[in-house]
């Protein structure tokens, strides 16, 4: 007799839903329940892969992405190997400017996903042509049927996390969830989850956590950044 195979399509079916564990040991000495939503249990082992997965499907139900066409993005490394990833199972190809700042081996893993990597030089002003940003336009503008993700300034990122990340936890917490504490690198999983949070609950606190020396903490405070060669485009909102 026959029985079912209970598989997988693909490994893009694994992306989200991932686990929350209870935090025990290391929260021992305080006051209440702590919980880690596990992002790297995601084939790609981040966040990136729902902005990589969806920002890459909307463009497809929009007609902007068709077989054949190339993907180009700029990356420090986990969203270049999401997109690289996706692009390799949905069939685009991948072209992906990375920062010198990256390491070895991460540009080895971008390549083994079969994407061209460009390193472009980390020490340089953001509209400088050696850039990424500035090496990613070119490559866009000079490609024919190419589309530029650009996670920075895309609020599909943002959207990712809204319709997946933030109504998980508030499945799996049961709407008990008082708190969330997040990385603030992009901006993107932060944003989308507590977005989706607030409107279920608008007193969950929300605390955003990011590398000592920033520019987002004086930037949430004044609206100012720490400097305008890093960052030369001005971020409404």
């Amino acid at each position: 007799m026959n029985k079912d195979i209970k598989a997988y399509d693909s490994v893009l079916d694994l992306i989200g839903d991932t686990p929350l564990i209870k935090l025990s040991t290391t929260t021992a000495n305080y006051t209440g329940e702590f919980f880690a939503k596990v992002e790297a249990f995601n084939p790609g082992h981040s966040s990136k892969d729902r902005i990589a997965l969806h920002i890459i499907e909307e463009a497809e139900r929009k007609g902007i992405l068709k077989p054949g066409d190339t993907i180009i993005e700029t990356t420090s490394g986990n969203t270049g190997f999401s997109i690289a990833m996706v692009s390799r199972i949905k069939g685009y190809d991948c072209i992906l400017a990375v920062s010198s700042k990256s390491s070895a081996d991460k540009i080895d893993m971008l390549k083994s996903m079969g994407a061209k990597v460009y390193v472009c030089p980390a020490h340089v002003s953001a509209d400088d042509p050696r850039s990424y940003y500035e090496v990613a336009k070119r490559l866009h503008e000079e490609i024919k049927d190419s589309i530029y993700i650009n996670q920075y300034f895309n609020e599909l990122n943002i959207e990712a996390h809204y319709r997946s990340t933030g109504p998980e936890i508030w499945e799996q917490t049961g709407g008990q969830i008082t708190h969330l504490v997040a990385c603030s690198g992009t901006g993107g999983t932060i944003s989308g989850t507590a977005r989706f949070l607030k409107e279920q609950n608008p007193n969950i606190e929300i605390l955003g956590v990011d590398a000592y020396g920033s520019v987002l903490k004086k930037y949430h405070e004044t609206k100012e950044f720490d400097s305008e060669e890093i960052y030369p485009y001005r971020i409404e909102g």
